[in-house]
């Protein structure tokens, strides 16, 4: 199977860790920024299948940044990975929840972009 390209967006040694830590693993990192605006002049030169966005804690200000996004890019898969939950939400135009705290298993199971 194909590598997925993940962009990961946060500030945190959280954001830093995982970023690290997919690095080893089957997924392309093609990127970082520390915040949702930082990331979005990416989404276009870096091309991702997914966006990871990583929490150190809950972000009252997500649904404004899942909107732009979604926005821009209605078929991006947004991943909220909260360092605070034993859980991973995927967003797409329709939000999908997982079942699966794996957050390798929902990066690989997600379609390839073009």
């Amino acid at each position: 199977m194909e590598a997925r390209r993940v962009l990961v967006v946060g500030d945190s040694l959280f954001a830093e860790a995982l970023t690290q830590t997919l690095a080893k693993t089957a997924v392309e990192i093609v990127g970082s920024a520390p915040t949702p605006e930082a990331a979005l002049p990416l989404l276009k030169t870096k091309c991702p299948d997914a966006v990871i966005i990583a929490n150190a804690s809950a972000d009252p200000t997500m649904p404004t940044v899942f909107g732009q996004f979604l926005a821009a890019y209605p078929d991006l898969p947004i991943i909220c990975a909260n360092l605070g939950a034993n859980d991973i939400q995927i967003i797409t135009s329709q939000r999908v929840g997982t079942r699966s705290s794996d957050l390798l298993a929902a990066i690989t199971a997600l379609p390839k972009r073009s």
